[in-house]
């Protein structure tokens, strides 16, 4: 299996995005969607296609680019249950302990509530 490769980069001047990427399978994961203009910019540079967006809670600046992403992408949206009506454009809701895959590698999903009362997080062991 290959290693993942993870490239961040500043967003809305406060902010990063994180995109994840898979060589073997060419999947790409971006990480909340704070600026979709500057994720499909980063994409674009390393040569890489988003295929998956992962949202951690519901704010505007981790999941205001989501649909702008998925209109030019394709990509798939997982966002935590517990905020399903908060976010836009969720396709697979996912709660504590659910496993979210890119390409072979699995992820965790942690439920960490306290920054807001949905939020989660993505663990690759």
């Amino acid at each position: 299996m290959s290693e993942l490769e993870i490239r961040q980069f500043e967003c809305l001047g406060d902010n990063y995005g994180f995109l994840i990427h898979d060589r073997e399978s060419g999947e790409t994961a971006t990480i909340d969607t704070p600026d979709a203009e500057k994720i499909q910019a980063e994409a674009k540079t390393a040569g890489w296609t988003i295929t998956q967006i992962w949202n951690t809670h519901h704010h505007w600046d981790h999941a205001g680019g989501n649909e702008v992403l998925k209109a030019a992408t394709g990509a798939r949206i997982v966002g935590p249950r517990y905020e399903i009506d908060r976010i836009p454009g969720i396709d697979f809701e996912v709660a504590d302990g659910d496993i979210v895959q890119l390409g072979q590698h699995a992820a965790k999903v942690i439920f960490t509530p306290g920054h807001t009362r949905g939020h989660i997080c993505f663990f690759f062991p």
